[in-house]
């Protein structure tokens, strides 16, 4: 019985860890060869990214929640503010919800 347990444990052991090495390819020669390496694309250059002037110009007060948190998420307190974006998509549907409010020049 005991004889069974030890060799159970001898059993459980971990083997150890296997070693990689890196292989590489060879030339008949006798000289190794290197991996070709592919050259990454160069990034683009950034277009110019037309902006957008936003100025408030009536009230908030009276305007539905959703109105007055488009317009503090453009920045946009008191009238008279004006602020300037990026045109986006984003900043686009903002200006839409609130066109009745703000006056747009790009």
């Amino acid at each position: 019985m005991a004889e069974e347990i030890m060799k159970d444990e001898l059993a459980v052991e971990e083997a150890p860890a296997k070693k990689t090495r890196k292989v590489t390819a060879k030339k008949a020669d006798g000289t190794t060869a290197k991996k070709a390496t592919t050259k990454k694309a160069p990034a683009k250059k950034a277009a110019k990214t037309t902006t957008v002037t936003i100025t408030l110009k009536k009230s908030l007060v009276g305007c539905l929640q959703n109105q007055k948190d488009c317009a503090a998420a453009l920045g946009l307190k008191k009238i008279g503010d004006v602020k300037v974006h990026p045109e986006n998509a984003a900043t686009m549907g903002k200006i839409a919800k609130i066109s009745h409010l703000v006056e747009v020049t790009k």
